[in-house]
């Protein structure tokens, strides 16, 4: 088995491309009682967040509405005026989101957070503090912190008898779809839905998909945390995976889509976050398309102008595709999710040529 070394924190862009890259090693190895999969090797020393760490999707349309959706499960699970507090809310959108919505009081915590809502205080939480709350907010936040049984303890201690709401990305899916670019050192953990319920010894107030199925969520109470998840993660029932055998055919998907690009033409990646970038870091790992690479394309105008760590492609905005788009080029779509937004997008300007393929 290969060593795998990838970005430790692809949403952490480079500014330059001279600039140094941080590579972690993914050594991943299942809890076969928890159906819970981890990095061995991981390093939190080696993935750190600051006002760089960039992962809003708001300018999204897709992504709005599914912020919604998710404010709708919450507001059909808990009383209008309920405290509800976001932990590692990012750029703050969902947190403003609640807000303008008034059903809950919202305020969130987040050491990346950029902006000045006075309700949203810039740090992480620590032991001592002791926070009221009905509901604790914990969007892709779980993935990204090892021994997560020992964190939601630390979030009982702080929020006492508050609800949680989880939500993760889905080990099941990335499976079922060979998502092999969906792994990256930053995500430490990652949950089926067999491991997800059972931090709470299946006792949640209500489970499911979300976002076409890539994400899942559990709603559970806090005090309900499981003591048998910390003993089996303590124990010795965990065998070593092979990122090879786990994504047999991801040396055949860059592979096919090498044969499908012409040798004179370009190849552009739409979606500069971790799929695009551990995308790009594979295919550097393979020796292929790198070279045909024109750019990255991102709607969150705060990533244009920097760099993709690993490969160093460099990131600029969709009005920057359309200009330089010409017919045999190849766009990538980095997310399904996001392939009829970005179509109509390409329609609209009247693009054609162009051939559109999802990863």
């Amino acid at each position: 088995m290969n060593k795998l070394l990838l970005p430790t924190v692809p949403n952490q862009l480079l500014s330059s491309i001279e600039d140094e890259d941080k590579f972690g090693e993914m050594r991943l190895r299942e809890n076969v009682a928890l159906g819970f999969v981890e990095n061995a090797a991981f390093d939190s020393s080696l993935a750190t967040y600051d006002e760089n760490y960039q992962t809003s999707q708001v300018h999204s349309k897709l992504f709005q509405a599914h912020m919604k959706d998710v404010l709708a499960i919450l507001k059909a699970e808990f009383a209008q005026h309920s405290v509800l507090v976001e932990v590692g809310c990012g750029k703050g959108d969902f947190v403003e989101l609640v807000q303008a919505d008034t059903y809950f009081s919202a305020s969130g915590y987040d050491f990346s957070y950029e902006g000045n809502n006075p309700r949203i205080q810039k740090r992480f939480l620590t032991p001592e503090d002791r926070i009221p709350a009905d509901v604790v907010v914990l969007r892709h936040v779980l993935e990204h912190i090892k021994a997560p049984h020992e964190f939601l303890t630390m979030l009982r201690d702080i929020f006492g008898q508050a609800a949680v709401y989880i939500e993760v990305p889905s080990y099941d899916w990335m499976l079922d779809n060979q998502a092999f670019f969906d792994v990256t050192y930053e995500h430490v953990n990652y949950f089926s839905e067999k491991s997800l319920l059972a931090l709470f010894d299946h006792h949640v107030l209500k489970s499911g998909r979300c976002f076409n199925g890539q994400y899942q969520y559990a709603i559970a109470d806090l005090a309900s945390l499981s003591a048998q998840f910390a003993s089996l993660y303590e124990s010795s029932v965990w065998k070593d995976l092979d990122f090879e055998q786990l994504f047999p055919s991801h040396a055949e998907k860059i592979a096919s889509i090498e044969t499908r690009l012409a040798p004179t033409s370009k190849l552009y990646i739409w979606g500069a976050a971790t799929k695009g970038c551990m995308f790009l870091m594979h295919c550097m790992n393979q020796g292929k398309l790198i070279p045909q690479v024109g750019f990255a394309i991102d709607v969150n105008p705060l990533k244009c102008g920097k760099f993709l760590p690993g490969s160093h492609v460099q990131i600029q905005s969709k009005e920057a595709f359309f200009a330089a788009a010409k017919p045999g080029d190849l766009l990538l779509i980095s997310n399904p999710n996001y392939q009829a937004e970005i179509v109509q997008e390409i329609h609209a300007r009247n693009i054609v040529g162009v051939d559109v393929m999802c990863l």
